[in-house]
């Protein structure tokens, strides 16, 4: 196996348009260029695909559903699936969405996986892929295993500079070692997280500053909630869905497509 390999496999290199360019110029990092929107999505179908597939023998999240939404609505609009490489954008050949993954009941762990095509597979093909590679991160076969052993016998204040390190070869060189101790492409075009399991409503996730991801969704808990139809109020059951999103990547009108594009599958997950 060669030592270095690509990072990431970008489609070939378009112009950018004058908005973003200045977009790229006003805002330098995720941090400054983060905006965040959340939806309350019907739950009923989703509900219904839940039951379904339980009927089967899989018993699928909510999360991995939405997961698919997710990865459905970016390629909606592949403009967001990009990757800022000194001042421009590159964008991905492949939607992949990063799931975390709690190794153990502690609390004081936490890693992930990436499914690679999430728009084009299956929910079953999700789920089992979820489930297979959850099982071995808790058996002890953790993809970032080797970085977190290196950070024990760092020491604090050098942890941030090792990050920016690593983030700038795999990201701006778009150069990838297993030396490195992280999966290649470590953490996809999206990551996707549950606050819903934790018992919250609602929740904004943060954009990881070392990380060239520019969505992250945090999924809520379902709960009813009144609506207004035909001038009649009902109580249905919703499912929250709040993103954190980097406006150098994602304007309103990108957000808006993704948005469309997501409530359609969320009538019709399946």
């Amino acid at each position: 196996m060669s030592l270095f390999k690509r990072n990431i496999n970008y489609l070939p290199y378009k112009p950018m348009s004058r908005w973003r360019k200045l977009a790229l110029s006003t805002w330098r990092t995720s941090e400054e260029a983060s905006f965040y929107g959340w939806v309350d999505f019907e739950a009923k179908p989703i509900m219904e695909v839940i039951n379904r597939l339980q009927q089967s023998g899989t018993k699928i999240s909510p999360t991995a559903i939405a997961a698919k939404g997710v990865a459905v609505a970016i390629a909606n609009y592949n403009r967001v699936n990009g990757v800022i490489r000194f001042g421009r954008i590159y964008h991905r050949q492949s939607v992949d969405i990063f799931f975390q993954v709690a190794p153990d009941d502690s609390g004081d762990n936490l890693t992930g996986i990436v499914i690679r095509g999430c728009d084009k597979k299956s929910l079953e093909e999700i789920h089992a892929e979820i489930k297979q590679r959850a099982e071995k991160i808790r058996g002890g076969e953790d993809d970032f295993a080797g970085f977190g052993e290196v950070m024990k016998y760092i020491p604090t204040f050098m942890i941030g500079w090792m990050q920016r390190l690593v983030s700038f070869i795999c990201y701006q060189l778009n150069i990838w070692s297993p030396a490195f101790g992280i999966p290649q492409d470590a953490f996809g075009s999206a990551m996707v997280t549950s606050v819903g399991m934790l018992g919250i409503q609602r929740g904004f996730a943060p954009l990881l500053p070392f990380v060239e991801c520019p969505i992250i969704v945090a999924i809520g808990k379902i709960e009813q909630k009144p609506v207004v139809r035909d001038g009649k109020v009902e109580i249905i059951d919703v499912l929250p869905v709040c993103a954190t999103m980097d406006h150098r990547l994602v304007d309103g009108v990108g957000a808006s497509k993704m948005m469309k594009a997501l409530k359609g599958y969320f009538q019709e997950p399946y």
